[in-house]
């Protein structure tokens, strides 16, 4: 791997980072500020809507301004966020850090995608996609087991080391990686870049398994969590953090072997193993009682969407070839809305329902992603017999 693309894939590492780090954070915030789980995860709401919906146009702006300048401002936002929440005096201060720190990085993950696209060939994209899905589940497996260990001292501490992190691969990328500026000729093309994107074929469909994959994937880890620390099971915020990153752990490991199959096997077969996965996931998670059954769960929950990432994210930068960061803008914006979402969708269902009842409505989520890859399949078939 060249230090160009090692650069970019570290940047990719960074958000998910600070992102998931509160799911192990959950009992000590609810003594913090005094509140409850509920309110405590409407920060991960807090930080996915506007990093969803910058999500939208920032690949598209990088498209047509250049890279550079939108990677370096991003991350700059993204830890003067971090910085909010370690220096704010309570919940609600809380909730503007999380949101800064989603505007932020809304300027940097499609953006890295588009470049990750640029720098590679059309026959190395799935395996260099399944390790920019690595190092993103890497983050999302190292910010619970750091937020936890951390915690213990002063959650605070999680959001400093963020913040230096941040900054830290900000040079580490303008000095590893040249970016083209675009010229001032192309700023015409913002809207309509977006138009033909929404208008080509499987870009919709795309949109839509992303958002199902963060949507079903969320609502079972974020209120895994609360169900682990009430009894029986009572666990601490650092077994808690290592128990929830079981999920990332695996992830880190399959998304390379999630690369290959979509290089070797193609694109949709990958993504359908990866669904189905998920729902056994679901299923194991339903009958877990102990530690070890819970580990075993989100081990297969973790491949799964790793295998579905390195699927999706290939196909983000191949489907409309001349328009890679929009794409990535309009196909991240959809997933993380899905994973922005997930909270608010859940909340009701775990409050009244309890966590079992939660899974089912996961699993039969997970069930609707397997037509929606066969249209999805047809409708790339089409556009490919329509370019010849």
């Amino acid at each position: 791997m060249d230090s160009k693309r090692l650069a970019v894939l570290s940047g990719g590492f960074i958000g998910p980072l600070s992102g998931n780090a509160v799911l192990a954070m959950i009992p000590v915030l609810k003594q913090e500020f005094g509140t409850g789980p509920e309110e405590i995860l409407l920060s991960i709401t807090f930080f996915m809507l506007p990093f969803a919906f910058f999500n939208l146009f920032s690949g598209t702006i990088s498209d047509v301004f250049g890279r550079r300048k939108l990677i370096t401002i991003g991350f700059m936002v993204y830890a003067l966020g971090c910085i909010i929440c370690v220096i704010g005096p309570d919940l609600y201060s809380f909730y503007l850090g999380r949101a800064v720190q989603g505007f932020g990085f809304a300027f940097v993950n499609p953006v890295l995608l588009a470049v990750l696209g640029d720098l590679t060939p059309p026959n190395e994209r799935g395996r260099v996609m399944g390790y920019f899905g690595a190092f993103t589940t890497a983050g999302i497996a190292s910010g619970p087991m750091i937020a936890g260990f951390l915690s213990q001292y002063d959650w605070r501490w999680m959001f400093v080391l963020v913040a230096v992190l941040a900054i830290a691969v900000t040079f580490w990328i303008r000095t590893a990686c040249t970016i083209p500026v675009k010229g001032p000729r192309s700023r015409t093309q913002l809207w309509s870049n977006i138009n033909k994107a929404l208008r080509s074929k499987g870009v919709i469909t795309l949109c839509l398994l992303g958002f199902l994959t963060f949507l079903c994937y969320m609502g079972a880890i974020g209120f895994l969590s609360d169900h682990l620390s009430l009894a029986p099971l009572s666990l601490s915020e650092e077994e808690i953090g290592v128990l929830i990153g079981m999920s990332g752990i695996a992830g880190m490991f399959a998304a390379p072997l999630g690369g290959r199959f979509v290089d070797s096997k193609g694109r949709i077969l990958t993504a359908i193993g990866g669904f189905s996965f998920v729902a056994l996931a679901m299923v194991l998670l339903l009958f877990s009682n102990g530690w070890m059954t819970f580990a075993l769960s989100l081990l297969v929950l973790g491949t799964g969407t790793a295998f579905i990432w390195a699927s999706l994210l290939t196909m983000t930068v191949e489907i409309v070839p001349d328009l890679k960061g929009t794409v990535s803008s309009v196909f991240n914006s959809s997933r993380f809305f899905g994973y922005s979402l997930a909270p608010m969708i859940f909340a009701p269902i775990y409050a009244f329902n309890g966590f079992d009842t939660l899974l089912l409505v996961g699993f039969l989520l997970t069930l609707v992603a397997i037509p929606l890859l066969l249209l999805l399949s047809l409708q790339l078939r089409g556009s490919q017999e329509e370019s010849t």
